[in-house]
């Protein structure tokens, strides 16, 4: 039987999708619940759920007592400052959740979690012998319902916790639990490019094959190993990149 189609994810889409193409600059309001309503032939909580969507997106703003108005599009600004840092471990946000605590958007993540073995290229970044267990974590990042992020990590099975194994490894994410086990985080080496999403990628995201985005890839070290290795695919028109850089 075919899948009944989403009418609130569909109308939050067409939606989306005029913004994005400025038939809704910013400051210029959305049609209202009543209209949608009318329009779409829906009930008003639907039409309100798909205004919510955008909402969580950090597409429209509501103004009370005025409407939904579309908001300015400023890319999502990705700095590495503070993102890494151990203050916001202690605050109990891992990376993408202080992008978002920065930005004022909804953080959303899917996670899935297995072993493999490691293959020539990953035990050389992680400088373990090849074929050694790996954990892998893979997520799904979304700034409210729309994916921006997909991000695969790699760390050896050996130094994971049985936090990690699960999909919420608990407040600060996966370095909180490496650095409650001894494993006190010293730095971080990350890697950028630019790409293009390729079929699998685009389909995820959303957008047409070929998109660009950017491909980093985070290594975190101790004084003593490599711990992790991270594999980040982003959306290149969704985020600005800022790094700090030494004078010295």
């Amino acid at each position: 039987m075919a899948k009944r189609p989403n009418r609130t994810r569909e109308i939050a889409a067409e939606l989306r999708a005029s913004i994005l193409a400025g038939d809704y600059p910013p400051g210029v309001p959305l049609p209202s619940r009543a209209e949608l309503t009318e329009r779409y032939h829906v009930s008003p909580m639907t039409a309100r759920n798909a205004v919510e969507i955008l909402r969580a997106e950090g597409l429209v703003e509501l103004k009370r007592g005025s409407g939904v108005y579309a908001r300015a599009q400023r890319p999502m600004l990705r700095s590495a400052r503070n993102r890494l840092s151990r203050a916001e471990r202690a605050a109990g946000r891992g990376a993408f959740t202080t992008d978002a605590h920065t930005g004022g958007w909804t953080p959303r993540c899917e996670v899935t979690v297995r072993t493999e073995p490691a293959t020539d290229t990953l035990a050389d970044q992680l400088d373990i012998d090849p074929g050694e267990e790996l954990l892998v974590r893979d997520r799904t990042m979304s700034a409210g319902y729309e994916v921006v992020q997909l991000a695969t990590s790699y760390l050896p099975a050996a130094i994971a916790t049985p936090e990690m194994h699960e999909e919420d490894s608990g407040p600060g994410g996966i370095y909180a639990r490496l650095e409650e086990t001894g494993h006190e985080l010293d730095r971080f080496e990350e890697t950028v490019r630019i790409g293009q999403a390729d079929v699998e990628e685009a389909e995820t995201f959303g957008v047409a094959a070929g998109t660009a985005v950017f491909r980093l890839t985070r290594r975190a070290f101790t004084t003593e190993r490599v711990v992790e290795v991270n594999n980040i695919t982003m959306l290149g028109d969704r985020f600005t990149l800022a790094y700090d850089l030494p004078a010295q």
